[in-house]
């Protein structure tokens, strides 16, 4: 075998080590989508069955207070979650970038160049920065149920 063979057996390596890699990275924005959708669906349904137990006078304040405060658990640990897949991402988009080093091209690098890093919000407003906001909206109508039912408690 000559040494350009041997130059070439390295770099198709790599370039399935980059691309097997780059497939994980979607495999976790998947899960995270996945996730966003199972705290969205839980989140909102349990908001509507609350509103028909209450409308129906079904369930007292104990119990409001109860799902109000669990609800906004839920929201806490949902914002918790985003921000760590957002911290999986960028160390996986890092890893890539620094792959990227021995290949031909650095799209992903280039990509981020050109997206300002994330830092101008007229270039590109980042997930993340947008995602983190939809836990918050969804916290406060269970706070909301949290204070109603400890004032008609007290």
């Amino acid at each position: 075998m000559d040494e350009n063979d041997s130059s070439d057996a390295d770099r198709t390596e790599v370039i399935d080590q980059y691309t097997t890699y780059v497939n994980t990275t979607l495999n976790v924005s998947n899960r995270r989508m996945r996730n966003n959708r199972f705290y969205v669906l839980l989140l909102s349904g349990t908001l509507a069955i609350l509103s028909v137990l209450a409308d129906t006078q079904i369930i007292e304040e104990a119990g409001l207070l109860l799902a109000g405060l669990l609800g906004f658990a839920l929201c806490v640990l949902w914002y918790l979650s985003i921000v760590s897949y957002k911290q999986l991402n960028s160390g996986k988009y890092e890893v890539i970038t620094s792959m990227e080093e021995d290949l031909p091209a650095e799209p992903f690098d280039d990509e981020w160049e050109v997206l300002d890093e994330g830092q101008n919000w007229r270039t590109y407003i980042t997930h993340t920065r947008v995602e983190r906001k939809i836990p918050g909206v969804l916290a406060i109508p269970y706070l909301l149920i949290s204070i109603y039912a400890v004032s008609q408690l007290l």
